[in-house]
């Protein structure tokens, strides 16, 4: 068993060491930071790393729950794959060990939530889902992400994050995200998506004034 530390640094905050602090008074020796200077784009990349490098009987140990995302949904289906996971989460602020005596009920009521949150969505998103299972599935290349973290895409997207909002959140690109939920197969990509996806651009060079007139 081995306790992960994690630290997230908003731009309002001026340094790490409060936190880094809190965390090494718990006996966290392992600690993944980040570092953002963006309130739109809270990027993640450490946070993916330690999702990499974390294990079941782990626990992952935060100052506050609100680092481990930017939105209350973000957190909460985090929180909910981690537990089945086998991974516990430590949140020295809140006073919540979701591997202590009450984690398994703790964890119940997160997941029941997250599942009305998926219903909500899904029946919002009925149409798109539909018309993107029209379109086929498109091949890709070996996924580059852990089976953890592309379960987290999975759960983002299905919570009603857009392919930029889940790249940003991992710290990955968007080419990465496409290729864990094009794995999936046939809707997981949808029309919002598309159209933020990534084109080839071809430019033609105009022709000369010699070739417009039919001189050699």
């Amino acid at each position: 068993m081995t306790a992960i530390g994690y630290v997230w640094v908003g731009p309002l905050e001026h340094s790490s060491q409060f936190q880094r602090d809190l965390l090494n008074k718990r006996g966290v020796e392992t600690i993944f930071e980040d570092i953002s200077a963006n309130v739109s784009t809270p990027i993640r990349t450490e946070l993916t790393s330690a999702l990499d490098r974390i294990n079941p009987g782990d626990t992952l140990v935060v100052w506050r729950l609100d680092r481990l995302g930017s939105t209350s949904a973000n957190v909460l289906s985090l929180l909910e794959l981690l537990g089945r996971k086998g991974v516990g989460v430590l949140s020295i602020a809140e006073k919540m060990d979701t591997s202590g005596d009450a984690g398994e009920a703790l964890l119940t009521i997160i997941s029941a939530f997250n599942e009305l949150e998926r219903c909500l969505i899904r029946e919002r998103t009925m149409v798109g889902v539909y018309a993107a299972r029209a379109r086929g599935r498109i091949g890709g290349r070996p996924r580059a992400l852990s089976p953890t973290n592309v379960e987290r895409v999975l759960m983002l997207k299905d919570q009603g994050a857009t392919v930029r909002e889940i790249s940003q959140q991992l710290g990955t690109s968007r080419a990465t995200v496409y290729r864990a939920l094009e794995q999936v197969g046939p809707g997981a990509v949808d029309e919002a998506d598309t159209e933020d996806r990534p084109t080839l651009t071809v430019r033609f060079s105009p022709p000369t004034d010699a070739l417009a007139h039919g001189e050699s």
